[in-house]
Parts: C-alpha cells; sequence; structure tokens
C-alpha cells in the first residue's frame, strides 16, 4: 500500500489516495499466490483505469480545455499502448507508459498481445461513454441499449485486469486455454457493468450519465441479467478452476471480488459502506466461493492427468484434435439432451481435420449452427471473406427430432434434404459433443459445439 500511495502521489493521478487500500486489497484476493511486485503491478493498472475515468468525467467549467480535447487525449493514449511513448508532461500519459512496459517486459508476448487488445477496448469504451453523456446532456438522443452494454463491459475494468493478470502469470499452455476463459471473462464483465448501473444509478442520475436502467432495463431485468451472466461464466470456469489452472482461479475469484462489492457499496464513493445489499439477486456469486482456501492457496500449478471429459473440453478450447474411439466412448456415457436445451446460436468446430467432412468444412469457413425451434435449424452458418457470418442454405435447412441412437434417445437434428442426421450429447452446459451419422459412410465424424451468449450475437 505505501507503494502504491507514493507512485499514486509523485506522477500526481486524479485518484483519492483513501482507495489504495482497497486496490491492494482486491488484487491480493485475486492472486493471493503471486508475489507482491506483480500484485503492484495490477494494482497500478487498477488506479490508472480509476484516473482516465475521473479525466473523462470531469466537469466542464470555464476555462477548461476546448470540447475536442477528450479525445485527443485518449488517442494520445492508444499510441502510447502501441510503444510509441513521446514523453508527455500528461501524469496519466506516463504512468500508462510504465504500466505498459512493465507488462511488456514480464508478461509473455502471445498474452501481452491480449491484454492490450483489452486496453484499447477500454478506451474505445470510455471515449464512447463521454461522448454519449456529453450528447444527453445537451438533450439528444441517448444511445442503444445494446451499444452502451458492449461499450460498458469494455470500460468496467474487469477485463483489463484479468487479461493483465493472465499475461504475468506463468502457466504452461494458457494461450490454449483462452476460447473458453475470454468467453467466460465477457459474460463476466456485462455482469459487473449491469451491479454497477444497479449499485450507482442514482449518482450517475444526478450526474446526467446514461447507464441500463435508464436506457430501458427494470431493476428487476437488470438483476437477472448480471445474475445469469454470472452463472454462466462461473460454469464455463468450472472444470478448468477445478483441476487447478491459476488464469481460470483467477478470473473466478475477480467475479466473486466484483459481485460482491456492488452488492455492498458504490466503490465510486467508497465512504457510503453503510447501504444495504441490493435486493433481488437469486444466484449472483455463492455465499462461500468454491475455489480453494484462501489463506493456505499456493500457487496453481499445471493440472496432473485428467479424465477423458476434461481432455476433450480441452481440445475444445484449444481447437486439438482427439482421437475417435475415445470420443466415441465418452459420447456413449454422457446424457441426452431435449431440443429445448438446443435452441440459440452454437459455434462448432472438429477434433480432426483431414477426413472428406472436416476438409469440406474448413472450406465452407463452417462457423456453428442455430437452433431457432423443432422446425427450424440452421445447420450451416459460415463466415464469408469479410469474417461476418451467414446462413449457407444450398444444402437445405434443418429439424431436430427424437431419435434413438446407440441406446439412448436425444435430440437430433435431422437434414431436410441431406441423408444426415446430427445427434448430440452433453459435455456441459454449454458444451455438446456431437457426431454426424451420414447414410453410406462407415464412419461417424465427431464435432463439438459450444453455446454462443447471447450478448455476444451480432445480426
Amino acid at each position: 500500500m505505501p507503494r502504491l500511495e507514493n507512485w499514486l502521489e509523485k506522477l500526481g493521478l486524479p485518484v483519492d489516495t483513501a482507495l489504495v487500500p482497497l486496490m491492494c486489497l482486491q488484487t491480493a484476493f485475486f492472486t493471493p499466490w503471486l508475489p507482491p511486485d506483480t500484485c503492484l503491478r495490477l494494482s497500478r493498472l487498477t488506479v490508472w483505469l480509476m484516473a482516465i475515468d475521473n479525466v473523462l468525467d470531469a466537469p466542464e467549467t470555464p476555462g477548461s480545455p476546448r470540447p475536442d480535447w477528450p479525445t485527443a487525449r485518449v488517442d494520445d493514449w492508444h499510441r502510447i499502448l502501441d510503444g510509441h511513448d513521446g514523453g508527455s508532461d500528461d501524469p496519466v500519459a506516463r504512468a500508462l507508459a510504465e504500466i505498459n512496459r512493465e507488462v511488456d517486459g514480464d508478461g509473455r508476448p502471445e498474452l501481452v498481445a491480449v491484454w492490450r487488445e483489452s486496453m484499447h477496448q477500454t478506451l474505445t469504451g470510455m471515449r464512447y461513454e463521454h461522448e454519449t453523456s456529453r450528447t444527453a446532456a445537451a438533450g439528444g438522443t441517448a444511445p442503444p441499449l445494446a451499444d452502451y452494454l458492449r461499450h460498458g463491459a469494455w470500460s468496467i475494468g474487469v477485463e483489463q485486469q484479468v487479461t493483465a493478470l493472465w499475461a504475468l502469470l506463468d502457466e504452461p499452455g494458457l494461450a490454449g486455454r483462452l476460447p473458453v476463459l475470454r468467453t467466460a471473462l465477457h459474460e463476466a464483465a456485462v455482469a459487473i457493468r449491469l451491479l454497477n448501473d444497479l449499485r450507482g444509478h442514482h449518482r450517475e442520475q444526478a450526474e446526467g450519465k446514461p447507464d441500463a436502467l435508464a436506457l430501458g432495463l427494470t431493476e428487476r431485468e437488470a438483476y437477472e441479467r448480471a445474475d445469469a451472466g454470472l452463472e454462466s461464466c462461473l460454469r464455463a470456469l468450472a472444470p478448468l478452476t477445478a483441476a487447478g489452472y491459476g488464469s481460470a482461479v483467477a478470473l473466478e475469484r475477480v467475479v466473486i471480488w466484483h459481485a460482491r462489492m456492488y452488492h455492498r457499496f458504490d466503490p465510486v464513493r467508497p465512504g457510503r459502506t453503510a447501504a444495504p445489499p441490493l435486493p433481488g439477486s437469486t444466484a449472483s456469486v455463492p455465499s462461500t466461493p468454491t475455489t480453494p482456501s484462501v489463506p493456505s492457496l499456493s500457487r496453481p500449478k499445471e493440472a496432473p492427468p485428467m479424465g477423458t471429459e476434461q481432455e476433450v473440453l480441452d481440445a475444445v478450447a484449444s481447437g486439438g484434435t482427439y482421437d475417435t474411439a475415445e470420443l466415441a466412448a465418452l459420447f456413449d456415457r454422457l446424457a441426452p439432451v431435449d431440443t429445448a436445451f438446443l435452441i440459440g446460436t452454437w459455434r462448432g468446430g472438429a477434433f480432426e481435420h483431414t477426413s472428406e467432412n472436416a476438409e469440406l468444412l474448413t472450406k465452407m469457413r463452417w462457423y456453428g449452427k442455430r437452433f431457432t425451434d423443432a422446425d427450424h435449424v440452421e445447420p450451416l452458418l459460415c463466415r464469408d471473406e469479410d469474417g461476418a457470418v451467414y446462413s449457407y442454405t444450398e444444402m437445405g435447412l434443418a429439424s431436430l427430432r427424437e431419435v434413438v441412437h446407440r441406446g439412448k434417445q436425444s435430440a437430433a437434428m435431422v437434414y431436410d434434404q441431406l441423408p444426415v442426421i446430427d445427434h448430440f450429447r452433453r459435455l456441459t452446459d454449454d458444451v455438446l459433443l456431437c457426431v454426424m451419422d451420414k447414410k453410406g459412410d462407415p464412419e461417424d465424424f465427431y464435432f463439438h459445439l459450444t453455446r454462443v451468449p447471447e450478448s455476444d450475437i451480432r445480426a
């Protein structure tokens, strides 16, 4: 705490030093197995995020800089993140340059790139919030709720904290787990933005800032969406935290900290700690964390050999291959699913890449499937050359039917025009192990589907 306070005062950052204990305590809670120097780096980042929020939220007064000064300042911060440190006198810019050098020097390059991307998104999100607040204050049109939540998930600061931790962790194989981790992280960021809005709504109303409640959500809807996001995040992380991966444990602890904090008080006004807990939350986070005991938590290590289910989940997360015979044995053990479970959009992938079916899907740039209802399935969502997802319909659509396959009745996808049935089994609540049964083809083709969060679906 003294080191962070000295750094804060030396640079002259616009953050109340009374917040230093809170910043240090949360970092120690996130990753108590990391050395103090690493925790200090993350605490500096958290303080910096608060500083730029205070800079952009500062009210305009007579003699203030010209109206476009925030844009120029944010552009400067973007350049510093890209390594162009021009020796600015701006204390916020100097602090960012120092943080950037520390993470770049101590982090793993492929993970530092993920952190830097999240930092750019933060700046974009905070500038968006600044501009929409000014527009609203001038009587202009409020932003759409979906746009607000997308930028708000960036600007809440959770993604930047977590991706910085990932960059500074010494965890073999972490990059291969990023698809699952980043999906869970985004779910958490949206949920925590909603909890932030619920706790600070009256303050932000007084300050003339739009939030999710002002843009159309009721308190009940915001509670329920936040709860659902937290549940989805923790459910996706459960296999990885059980295996002892520090990246997942850290994210889970970040989620627990922020959810409990916003249920108790508004950290922007930390002195008001007597506020009652937010009512209406039904799931939130467990009252007793499922993470290892805090006092005795040792440094997470690469997990020991795992069961087939976890190995297959790792293959799904990394896009790796897996033995077909093992997949067949696992498929027969897994539980069936019903039609209602499948409704939504799912991202797909294969466990091998050399068969005719795998090569065809690669050539088509197959993305996944969309189940609208039992009679309307888009089996071949693909990407165009620009990366946009569209429904490829030249092979027809499909339907969902209950089919008995290998001794179990389960929802299956039946193509309307092809002699093909896809059978599904539940690996987790958000991951399916699937097999394509093609008439005349003696070889089963195994693939996987991962549920796409509602907030990530783009038209």
